[in-house]
């Protein structure tokens, strides 16, 4: 009997294999500094690192190249900075891809049960940016950007709107044309680059090149 329930168990794992992609891995640290509205150091490292990239969301910048968006950029440094100071306890969630190209570590923050990307783009301090295949509370953080824009809160006053989104300014910075494929999260179809703004942001989803796009199943 003890040989056969083994037997099924194997059998259950060669027909569901265990995917490390499947399930957000936890850490718990503690906040050092905040740089930006999406960059934050940790006490201590996670996975090798204490550099912290907020995942699915783009904060105005505060410096990049030696330019800003001002006031913009200011604001989401210092609405973060209140909402994480030096010590805070937080957790750091990440998704599929647990870093980027320049070795820092792409995670959800959370402080107690509050979601603080989210809340960055709920107060309209930052955007969404999804990059696949990190995809999680993609619905979520839209209905975010959603409520920040329909409210004009922060960066989507009507008074003084961002003119720019923080990947655009980067583009515009750095002489770079749009270099990303885009796909609508709905529909599953893709454009390329320079067409991005067929897609309205919250219905974006962002490739690094037309490969990824179609691995995820999306269609021209």
């Amino acid at each position: 009997m003890k040989k056969l329930f083994v037997s099924l168990i194997l059998g259950a794992c060669l027909v569901f294999p265990f995917s490390s992609q499947s399930y957000a891995a936890s850490y718990t640290s503690y906040v050092d500094r905040v740089v930006d509205g999406d960059t934050v150091y940790l006490k201590n490292a996670v996975l090798g690192t204490t550099k912290v990239r907020m995942l699915s969301i783009d904060a105005p910048e505060t410096n990049y190249n030696g330019q800003s968006q001002s006031p913009w950029g200011t604001n989401a440094k210092n609405y973060l900075s209140q909402l994480l100071p030096s010590g805070t306890k937080v957790t750091i969630e990440t998704d599929t891809e647990a870093k980027d190209a320049y070795g820092r570590l792409l995670a959800h923050v959370k402080k107690g049960t509050l979601n603080v990307n989210k809340e960055m783009v709920r107060q309209g301090h930052a955007v969404t940016y999804y990059i696949w295949p990190n995809m999680k509370y993609f619905t979520d953080y839209q209905s975010a950007y959603l409520e920040a824009k329909n409210s004009g809160k922060g960066m989507w006053s009507p008074s003084n709107p961002i003119k720019e989104l923080p990947f655009e300014f980067r583009d515009r910075i750095s002489g770079q044309e749009p270099d990303k494929y885009v796909g609508n999260y709905y529909t599953k179809k893709y454009v390329i680059p320079s067409l991005y703004k067929q897609i309205p942001i919250e219905k974006r989803v962002f490739f690094f090149n037309e490969q990824d796009a179609q691995e995820a199943g999306y269609t021209k």
